[in-house]
């Protein structure tokens, strides 16, 4: 209506101006045409006017003078002489100084012309005439009316019909096309596509009815993309966390509705940052394709596998008949994993650890059933990976307890609340101070917290890399004095896996120590045999780094990782400390101790003996060889103030007496 209002508006408008256009014109008609009667009334009057005036005939004068006054438009005739006497007139002078339409055509109304001798060009006189303009306003303003009424008609009726067409072929497809669009679905913007009008197929409204049916497509081909990268993995193309997590909610629907098994597996790949860390990332990528490839050939119909980010992927199982199926089909995908991966020339071999949930008894809702099939997982990884294991209630506690430990510990390493304590070893030839164990101690609220409690922790969570760090940093601020007093002073500081796993670990812990101004060799790096044998190739790389550094390398714990002697005699090792349980063993049975002193001596290997407690257990090492010892006997693991007074101080000198079991 708005529209058609607007055009009515602009035809009254257009037709007014023309209105008025056609009434100047009329107007200027009428005033040409009194001009021109004008002019042929004064050639008429002219000659007989001259003779008259010549001959100064007043009969002849009046004669002309009814003649011209029997013409209806004359209103008055005068003949002046040359002194402007007037010689004759008839007829009234018009009035038209009050009337302003009178005004306005008196221009067209009077004329004057000068009469000359006969014959001659004598000026005698002049003749003025003087024309009616009643008549001729008369005349025009019915004219004019006319005009404007038949103007006014027609621009109205004019208005009407363009509001007409333009309501039929303009607005109303413009409505029609504006409720189409409303009924576009922003996210299904094909399943209403815009109508093009009728009878507007080739036209302008036409073409922008295709053009928006163009945009549309174009919108539902970029919102089919963007879904399509919302819910799925770029690098493999699986279903991604957000896909994931809305099937598992339609399962978990259904599930609840026909009473089948509904199965959450979720599985985490077994050393796969260390093949990013040491082969690089495009390796790693090439490794999840793979594995994504292998979980999709071997997972059944009807099920679904994801991954949800990292090397972390979910497996939605549907309508199982019970913990045997599943069982059976975690061990089927698992046992798919640990194959050869033939990648860039290479062949890497991974595996993974699953955790698995069941609905209803382990959740009964997407995001608990995540969470504990990740509870599981990581039990099954604290077994040492490569298996799979079922949630059970005490997962969720031990996860409580692992995570309260974890912000803990990281609010007291940031608060350097932790402390460091040192166990001596001696010299058992001289029983001089041969060196000393660092070992980190934490009082939290009170309570002295054992390592047995929180290093697997921080294992577990990562934070003992940050942990190792500070130790180490510690270790070398305590000692920094202790080696101009007992040059021959070596601290050994313990490396967990997940430290020697870090692609920069050897370059960060010569850096600490430099930094200090210490050398390396001052300082003895304890890895574990089995932490040695869990990835021999790589570990040998970063172990012959810290070696050529000048770092000691000792193997803790020695004779409980079966480790192969071929490795020991290539491994950069320094020294081997015999495991405690070896030790308390002794002098009884004492064959596995006696053999690890003999080993180390045929290699040129320095022997530590840990854990020892009492006379005989020292007296038996002595006599058998073995390099160094420590333990209770000697003493427990002390604050560096009291080690130094203790053991560093030139008062202590040489051990002559064992400390015993004293505090």
């Amino acid at each position: 209506m708005r529209q058609a209002l607007l055009i009515l508006l602009s035809a009254v408008c257009i037709g007014v101006v023309l209105t008025a256009a056609e009434v100047a014109f009329t107007v200027h008609r009428k005033q040409t045409a009194a001009q021109s009667q004008l002019v042929q009334i004064m050639n008429l009057l002219e000659g007989p006017s001259r003779n008259a005036l010549w001959n100064l005939d007043q009969t002849l004068a009046d004669s002309i003078f009814g003649a011209a006054t029997a013409l209806e438009s004359v209103g008055r005739v005068e003949i002046h002489d040359v002194s402007g006497t007037t010689f004759a007139a008839t007829g009234e002078k018009p009035a038209m100084v009050s009337d302003f339409r009178r005004r306005m055509i008196a221009p067209y109304m009077t004329a004057e012309r000068t009469l000359t001798r006969p014959g001659g060009t004598e000026v005698i006189g002049r003749l003025v005439l003087y024309l009616k303009p009643d008549s001729f306003i008369q005349d025009a303003r019915a004219t004019i009316l006319g005009s404007v009424l038949l103007g006014l008609t027609r621009n109205l009726l004019l208005a009407l019909l363009l509001s007409v067409i333009f309501h039929l072929f303009l607005t109303r497809p413009l409505i029609k096309l504006g409720r189409d669009l409303i009924r576009v679905k922003p996210d299904s913007p094909l399943a209403n596509p815009i109508r093009v009008p009728r009878f507007h197929e080739n036209d302008e409204l036409g073409y922008v009815a295709s053009r928006i049916n163009e945009l549309l497509a174009q919108l539902h081909r970029s919102q089919s993309e963007l879904r399509r990268l919302a819910t799925r993995d770029p690098l493999t193309n699986m279903p991604n966390r957000v896909l994931m997590t809305e099937s598992l909610n339609g399962a978990v629907e259904r599930a609840g509705q026909s009473g089948r098994a509904l199965a959450v597996i979720f599985l985490d790949l077994d050393r796969f940052k260390h093949v990013n860390d040491s082969l690089g990332h495009a390796i790693g990528d090439a490794l999840l394709r793979q594995v994504a490839e292998r979980l999709q050939e071997n997972l059944p119909a009807g099920h679904l596998a994801g991954r949800l980010g990292g090397d972390e992927f979910l497996i939605v199982l549907e309508n199982m008949d019970g913990a045997d199926e599943v069982t059976n089909l975690a061990r089927r995908l698992l046992n798919a994993l640990t194959r050869a991966y033939p990648i860039d020339g290479q062949i890497l071999h991974v595996g993974a650890s699953a955790g698995i949930a069941m609905y209803p008894g382990d959740g009964d809702d997407s995001i608990s059933l995540m969470r504990h099939a990740d509870v599981a997982m990581y039990a099954a990884k604290a077994m040492g990976g490569g298996t799979f294991k079922f949630f059970d209630r005490a997962m969720t506690e031990r996860a409580m307890i692992i995570l309260r430990t974890e912000a803990s510990l990281r609010d007291a390493l940031a608060d350097d609340a932790l402390h460091i304590h040192y166990q001596p070893k001696i010299d058992l030839e001289t029983g001089a101070v041969a060196g000393a164990e660092a070992l980190v101690r934490w009082n939290h609220a009170g309570r002295m917290i054992s390592p047995a409690e929180f290093i697997p922790i921080a294992e577990e969570t990562g934070l003992i890399i940050d942990l190792g760090y500070w130790v180490l940093t510690q270790v070398c601020r305590d000692t920094a004095s202790w080696h101009r007093r007992l040059p021959g002073l070596s601290i050994a500081v313990n490396v967990s896996a997940r430290q020697l796993a870090e692609r920069d670990f050897a370059d960060r812990a010569i850096a600490i120590v430099r930094r200090a101004g210490l050398s390396p060799s001052m300082f003895t790096l304890e890895v574990t045999e089995s932490v040695v044998m869990r990835d021999v190739a790589n570990q040998m790389v970063v172990l012959n780094t810290l070696r050529l550094a000048g770092f000691r390398i000792a193997v803790d714990d020695f004779g409980t990782g079966y480790s192969s002697l071929s490795y020991l005699r290539q491994l950069p090792v320094t020294m081997l400390k015999i495991d405690r349980s070896f030790v308390n063993d002794v002098p009884g049975d004492a064959a596995i101790a006696a053999t690890v002193i003999a080993l180390g001596k045929k290699l040129g290997l320095t022997t530590v003996a840990e854990g020892v407690e009492t006379q005989e257990q020292y007296d038996w090492l002595r006599q058998e060889g073995c390099d160094q010892a420590q333990g209770y006997l000697i003493s427990r693991p002390i604050p560096a103030m009291r080690f130094e007074k203790e053991f560093i101080d030139p008062n202590a000198g040489p051990l002559l007496r064992l400390v015993g079991t004293e505090d």
